[in-house]
């Protein structure tokens, strides 16, 4: 890690630190500034004065990096959220809404982090003052007396939803003389809740609190006891109540530190033009922080009068230029090596070299290329968002991700929920469209009690074109089903009467035994031909995995084991991977994808669009970077010549996996050992197109790829 004596021998740095430590100068300017300095120095200031500091920076994304950095640094920092839709700030009923009034909590009760990091958008977005909160709260305690009853009806109130069985924040089930509750937002003395909110039973004898206990959300058994709990309301303020702003709640001693104040300045000040909501604007956010000492930090100087200089410089000249969508990602490692040689060499003339590196299988990457070298540089695990040198210090920190030209989005990773499976119409609301087996497609509008012979009944009342309506008995429930379509446009209802929709029916069901029987008679030749058997992961394998910058969800994991094990069969495997946009299908195929290429075959990546095709170029690149795999690139971009040389490399085994269009499938494309085929969105290509796969489906292992509904149904 960083030595932070190093850092205090610079003239300016010993400067700033006696002048903040003495009390001079209400405002403070410091010119020097790159990559993860910023963080770097304020997490120093705080060792070293042990003074709350509030860091502002220009954007959202840059107050996620900087709580990153400062906890690779061993500072515990808090984030201040903000809503990036800035039409939402009125409704505070969402995640962003809950974070921030924990810190509106953790401030009143002063148990803030030494470091609160937010970006001007943060600040200038109003907070539950501390009073609304105390009124939209509840609080709870063995042997105190409550209305079973009461409870329910605030929770109700309060935005709570009443289920069977609570299983995201926000809910509660109601058994007998028992509440089960999942709260958002708890206040529990002497315990810090955690963020994604406390799931707790509370059992009654009357009206008098017997027991509290926390639960086990998978399993509803209960788990340790706690005395007192107070809940706080998911959205505890209206525009009615008087709103704090972070002023308001910061200790009276802490240091303001402004990351480039005039870029925060526009931000903030565009934000406010193209915005509704009740935004705070530049002039406003000044003047509350005014009463604060304040350090302005920027790249090249701000504001009137002298500034401290700190010579900070970036690290482009260790950075790889060569990855980008439509370049050769061969001879990485022959790019990488010189700048290696270099940062070994300025090592060696007694700089201090720092090489950070997110994960353990980057750090090895690094200690098997340097080899023998490996110990004059400095390699630390634990991510920071850029390097920088400071060339008086003899001081240069690099990452990981800039020597191998890789950008890392970092994002904030909510947690995750495993829900159990319901009926398909236990959620229905008035107005959902619906699908009767025998009239249709019809709108749903609402459970009805009807009279019907000696007895009443409930029926679903489901409306068709021209107002007609049917009434459906709850007997007959297995005849209905959710309407999913294919896109957001609304479906057309049927016409009760007509053979349309019976026509429709017989077509789909002639369309289906044919895709029926086309896939019996692919699948029976591939069963008849088998497949290729690949390996287990090797420890290449394994540091690939263990490169992915993010925490793989329950589902990433489940999927992948199961692409694997079908990959691993002499069988040729046939796997379709559903989730919708975002949900990391991408880097499940990239891992499959390694898995072949490792085993010496090629891989083809059929994608829809040319656009597509750029942006999987650009994700394969990036993630790659770190490995000697060949990846190229085919769309209506490339040149004539580049078309040809990508062909002739190809058919001789030179490049190990290919992404393009409908392209791929002309007759001029040939591999030389194809093991493995992705498809993004298959049912986007046309007939002429789906021949051509059929042909390369026979024995090679496919992945297909989809978001939208039709193949989810087919699966």
């Amino acid at each position: 890690m960083l030595d932070w004596n190093d850092l205090l021998s610079h003239p300016a740095i010993r400067q700033l630190m006696a002048m903040l430590a003495e009390g001079r100068g209400q405002l403070v300017n410091l010119q020097g500034l790159w990559g993860s300095f910023g963080p770097l120095l304020v997490g120093l200031i705080y060792r070293t004065l042990g003074r709350p500091i509030l860091y502002i920076r220009p954007y959202v994304e840059d107050a996620f990096r900087a709580v990153d950095d400062l906890q690779t640094f061993g500072i515990k920092a808090d984030l201040m959220a903000a809503w990036e839709d800035l039409q939402a700030v009125p409704d505070g009923a969402d995640p962003v809404n809950t974070a921030r009034t924990r810190l509106v909590l953790r401030a009143s009760q002063g148990r803030l982090a030494g470091v609160v990091c937010g970006s001007v958008q943060a600040i200038g977005q109003p907070l539950p003052s501390l009073e609304a909160i105390n009124r939209r709260s509840m609080p709870l305690a063995t042997g105190r007396q409550v209305s079973l009853d009461d409870l329910v009806g605030w929770l109700t109130d309060n935005g709570f939803e009443p289920v069977d069985r609570p299983d995201i924040p926000g809910q509660f089930a109601r058994r007998g003389g028992i509440l089960d509750i999942f709260a958002p937002i708890v206040d529990v003395p002497g315990l810090d809740t955690p963020d994604g909110g406390l799931a707790f039973r509370v059992e009654f004898f009357g009206d008098d609190i017997e027991t509290i206990r926390k639960i086990d959300l998978d399993t509803l058994r209960s788990t340790e006891l706690i005395e007192q709990v107070r809940i706080i309301a998911p959205h505890p303020w209206d525009q009615s109540d008087r709103q704090c702003h972070l002023a308001d709640i910061l200790p009276a001693q802490s240091l303001v530190v402004l990351e480039e104040p005039a870029d925060c300045q526009q931000v903030l000040e565009a934000l406010v033009q193209r915005s509704n909501s009740r935004l705070l604007n530049w002039a406003q956010v000044y003047k509350g922080l005014a009463g604060f000492r304040q350090l302005h930090i920027s790249r090249f100087g701000h504001g009137d009068g002298d500034a401290l200089v700190v010579d900070v410089r970036s690290v482009q000249q260790y950075q790889l230029r060569h990855l980008h969508p439509e370049a050769s990602s061969k001879g990485s490692f022959g790019n990488v090596l010189p700048v290696l040689e270099q940062l070994t060499s300025e090592a060696a003339g007694g700089k201090k070299v720092y090489l950070f590196c997110q994960t353990a299988a980057e750090l090895q990457r690094l200690q098997d290329l340097l080899a023998d070298k490996a110990e004059r540089l400095r390699l630390v695990q634990g991510y920071l968002s850029g390097g920088f040198t400071i060339e008086s210090l003899g001081l240069v920190v690099v990452t990981h991700h800039e020597l191998f030209g890789q950008h890392l989005l970092r994002r904030l990773q909510g947690p995750t929920y495993q829900t159990a499976a319901i009926d398909n119409l236990e959620d229905l609301e008035p107005g959902d469209y619906v699908v009767h087996a025998i009239y249709g497609i019809g709108r749903y509008l609402g459970l009805e009690t009807i009279q019907a012979g000696e007895g009443r009944g409930e029926y679903l009342a489901i409306e068709y074109a021209d107002k007609a309506k049917i009434y459906v008995s709850v007997n007959n429930i297995q005849l209905v089903q959710r309407y999913i379509g294919t896109g957001q446009a609304r479906p057309k209802l049927s016409r009760i009467g007509s053979r349309h929709w019976q026509r429709q029916k017989e077509k789909v069901y002639a369309a289906v035994t044919d895709l029926a029987a086309e896939m019996l008679a692919t699948q029976a030749k591939r069963q008849a031909l088998g497949g290729f058997a690949f390996g287990p992961d090797s420890q290449w394998q394994q540091q690939f995995e263990a490169s992915f910058p993010y925490v793989e969800t329950l589902d990433q994991t489940i999927a992948i084991k199961q692409i694997k094990e079908d990959m691993t069969r002499p069988i040729a495997m046939d796997r379709l991977l559903c989730g919708d946009v975002g949900y990391g299908k991408t880097e499940l195929a990239m891992r499959a994808a390694f898995k072949a290429v490792e085993s010496g075959k090629q891989v083809a990546v059929l994608v829809p669009t040319t656009v597509l095709s750029i942006q999987h170029g650009r994700t394969f690149m990036e993630r790659f970077a770190d490995f000697p795999v060949c990846i190229e690139v085919l769309n209506r971009f490339r040149s004539p010549s580049e078309v040809a040389d990508i062909l002739d490399r190809t058919s001789k085994g030179g490049v190990d996996i290919l992404i393009g269009t409908h392209r791929l499938l002309s007759g001029d494309v040939v591999f030389k050992d194809l093991g493995l085929l992705i498809i993004d969105e298959e049912q986007r290509f046309g007939v002429e197109h789906k021949e051509r796969l059929k042909r390369m489906r026979v024995n090679v292992d496919i992945l297909t790829m989809t978001a939208t509904p039709i193949p989810r149904t087919l699966h």
